[in-house]
């Protein structure tokens, strides 16, 4: 606005009745968020009548419905959707500065019950919900210190918004507001969820049955309660009602590990080892419950046991990690040396048996049968032989057999230094399978690999091998413009 402007405007207002200008802010307002909520701020800090926790409670409606999240084509959050929301918690939070704490309290509840149902419509992929739940989480909790509210009531309160809602709303409640509560109120929320715990139907053992998603907010606080309490028994009994996977077990295992209780916890491990060990759960062989039982058996000096299990994994699968378990363990059994030729004609046996089930596979008659995979039959025996150092063997291998792509780029990786030239021709690999991705990104990170390759040939003294590879390349992919132009911008051009 000019100065002039400003002044005929000042002339105009100044000229106008009280009853007016009340009148224009009022309709201002009514459109302007940011304006409103300054007012009604600047209304309750002067103490001239009460909060109107109502309008507080509309603007942050509004807010969470503006913008990109209001949109019919796909709602979604965004960070100009986010400024607007922040606008609303900060004259919240100016609200709590002023000396309104109650009314705080309210009107952060009822926001938090309107996260919990926008967070079920609006797409909120880039995450922005999160820091408005922190936020108004934050200003419920120093508004009720503030207050210090009954806390029979407030255990009643938390307890519907963190068990009665989809989404994580005021999580673990019972330790975060513990000092409020006190006894009564822990009390309170206890026989709540208690009351609501007995209520469930029992857990279905197979996972691919159950829905009880819902009921996770009621676990994590009965577990959460029985923390708060130090009860470490109660806490595994809570934990205890849901063992249909593996991990469960694992998870128990910790909390009793943490509470200097190694034994309980190797006990509970072998249970849950015990219990999926003749089933075909798809989780069956958990790794994660394996080293609970096999850290357990060897701190009681079980090596055989330890032996015995991690040969048994390594006979269901047969592969890196199964061979890398077996190794440490072994070892440490010392029984590696052992152990090592028999695991390696485990994998010889499961390559030849890959291979001879591909090349017993029935081959596309024309060109419009779908396209099969390269096969990658010996994959896991090339990449145990490159974690055991053996290169040479590897290299052999997938010269023979083929190798993925990663694989070809893992042992490229291990033999720079001492074999460029081999490193080269399995870049060179790599190379062809950017270019046939025809994307920009792809053509750019062949021409970087392209330049590595470069820099393996010199290093080998072989630039004239080098020029001979560029020239085939650019000669066959001379159709993709793109992609040629990119090498020259580089300065990777054929001489001549």
């Amino acid at each position: 606005m000019t100065k002039k402007a400003r002044e005929q405007l000042a002339t105009h207002l100044g000229a106008q009745s009280h009853e007016r200008l009340v009148e224009l802010v009022t309709e201002l307002a009514e459109g302007d968020v940011e304006l409103r909520n300054r007012l009604l701020l600047e209304a309750a800090s002067a103490g001239t009548g009460p909060v109107d926790a109502a309008s507080y409670r509309r603007s942050f409606s509004d807010a969470l419905r503006s913008g990109s999240a209001a949109r019919r084509d796909g709602p979604r959050t965004s960070g100009a959707w986010a400024r607007g929301v922040h606008q609303v918690t900060e004259s919240i939070g100016a609200l709590l500065a002023a000396g309104h704490a109650e009314e705080v309290i309210g009107i952060t509840e009822y926001a938090l019950g309107r996260v919990d149902v926008t967070m079920s419509r609006v797409d909120d992929s880039s995450g922005w919900f999160s820091q408005v739940l922190m936020d108004l989480e934050a200003l419920h909790h120093a508004a009720c210190e503030a207050v210090r509210p009954d806390p029979v009531a407030l255990a009643r309160r938390l307890f519907a918004m963190e068990v009665d809602t989809e989404w994580d709303i005021l999580i673990d409640s019972a330790q975060r507001y513990a000092d409020l509560l006190g006894d009564d109120g822990l009390a309170e929320m206890r026989r709540l969820a208690e009351e609501r715990w007995a209520q469930l139907p029992p857990v279905d053992p197979d996972p691919r049955r159950r829905a009880n998603r819902g009921n996770f907010h009621l676990t994590r606080m009965m577990e959460t309660l029985a923390e708060v309490a130090g009860d470490v028994d109660a806490r595994v009994e809570v934990m205890a009602r849901d063992l249909s996977f593996p991990y469960h077990y694992v998870q128990i295992a910790e909390v009793l590990t943490e509470a200097g209780r190694p034994d309980d916890a190797l006990a509970w491990a072998e249970r849950g080892l015990a219990a999926f060990e003749d089933t075909d759960h798809h989780m069956r062989g958990d790794s994660r419950l394996d080293d609970v039982v096999l850290a357990g058996w060897s701190q009681h000096g079980r090596m055989a046991d330890v032996v015995d299990l991690v040969w048994k994994r390594f006979m269901e699968k047969p592969t890196l990690a199964s061979y890398q378990r077996l190794k440490r363990w072994t070892s440490e059994a010392g029984e590696w040396d052992e152990h090592r030729p028999r695991a390696m004609v485990v994998l010889e046996s499961q390559a030849a048996a890959r291979a001879e089930a591909v090349a017993s596979r029935p081959t596309p008659i024309n060109r419009y049968s779908a396209r099969l995979p390269v096969p990658t039959t010996h994959d896991e025996l090339i990449a145990v032989l490159a974690w055991d150092g053996q290169l040479d063997d590897a290299w052999a291998i997938a010269l023979d057999h083929g190798a993925s792509l990663p694989l070809w780029l893992q042992l490229a990786a291990a033999m720079e230094t001492e074999r460029p030239l081999d490193a080269a021709s399995a870049y060179a690999r790599d190379v062809e399978a950017q270019i046939d991705r025809k994307q920009t990104r792809s053509y750019e990170n062949a021409v970087d690999r392209v330049a590595h390759i470069r820099t393996l040939h010199e290093r080998a003294g072989d630039p004239d091998g080098f020029d001979a590879y560029l020239a085939n390349l650019r000669n066959r992919h001379r159709q993709k413009t793109k992609f040629i132009r990119l090498l020259d911008e580089v300065g990777l051009t054929v001489s001549g």
